[in-house]
Formats: structure tokens, C-alpha cells, sequence
């Protein structure tokens, strides 16, 4: 067998594992899943946050003092960059919920502020804000929720 054959088929196989070794979702010890209000969410352990958003919501975007509305309705919203805001992702399904349902912020919560529970994990927060407001910060990057509309800030 060529060298070139054997290299790659090693590549393969260490590409295949961690998949493998992963299994559910739900045993990922890397992440934690949680529920805020119709919003199903996951910290992962490199701190990027998404959620699967239960309804669509209109996106708005801030860029310095400017009002920049998107028309489209998203359901899903990621933060896992650090140079890239907030951001939909148009993957379909619902990745970052679990097949028996994510338990709710209420009973993973590992603080809390005036106006609800937190959770803090990998260096980033989701939290329960004023008059039900749902915010996360990760990566240096933000989005908020509320009344049908999630926004986020474009530095």
C-alpha cells in the first residue's frame, strides 16, 4: 500500500472518531443545554452560544449609532466567533436542543441578578433579564431578545 494511501486513510479515521466517540448530544460534557422561554440554548466549552429560537424573530443590527433592521424572520441565532457579531444560521432542525427537551434555566442557573437567573459557562452568560428579556454574551459579542425582535450590536 502506498504511503500516501495509509496517511490518508489515518486522517480519516482520526476525522471519524470524535463523532463517533461523541454519541448524544446530551452526553457532551463540553456543552450545557438549557431552556429560556420558547428558546433552547447550548454553551459549548469553547464559549460559542446558539440557540434555536422556538419562533422566528425579526433580526436587528446596531452598527455604532446606526438602526440597521433585517427583514427576514430567523430561528436560530450563534455566537461562535469573535471577530463576527451575532449571526443566523440557516442549518434547519434544531441543534442546539436536545430529543427529550432542554431543562430550563431556572434549575441550571449558576447565579443570579435583579431580574432572574444566569448561567455562566466557558466563559460566557445567558441570563433573564427585565420583563423577561433573554440576553447572551459570548466571545466579546451580544444578542437580546424581547417582543419579538433580537438584536445585536456590530462594533
Amino acid at each position: 500500500m502506498k504511503r500516501s494511501t495509509k496517511l490518508a486513510g489515518v486522517l480519516a479515521a482520526a476525522a471519524v472518531a470524535p463523532s463517533i466517540l461523541a454519541g448524544n448530544a446530551g452526553a457532551d460534557e463540553g456543552a450545557v443545554y438549557f431552556s429560556a422561554g420558547s428558546a433552547n440554548c447550548a454553551i459549548f466549552g469553547d464559549g460559542s452560544v446558539g440557540c434555536d429560537l422556538g419562533s422566528p424573530l425579526r433580526l436587528n443590527y446596531t452598527v455604532g449609532t446606526t438602526y440597521l433592521p433585517l427583514s427576514i424572520p430567523i430561528s436560530e441565532i450563534v455566537i461562535d466567533q469573535p471577530w463576527l457579531p451575532a449571526h443566523p444560521t440557516f442549518a434547519g432542525g434544531t441543534s442546539y436542543t436536545l430529543a427529550a427537551g432542554n431543562p430550563s434555566i431556572y434549575d441550571l442557573k449558576t447565579g443570579q441578578d435583579m431580574w432572574g437567573p444566569v448561567i455562566e459557562h466557558a466563559g460566557s452568560s445567558c441570563r433573564i433579564g427585565f420583563h423577561g428579556s433573554f440576553t447572551c454574551n459570548a466571545k466579546g459579542r451580544g444578542f437580546s431578545a424581547y417582543g419579538g425582535i433580537i438584536s445585536a450590536a456590530i462594533p
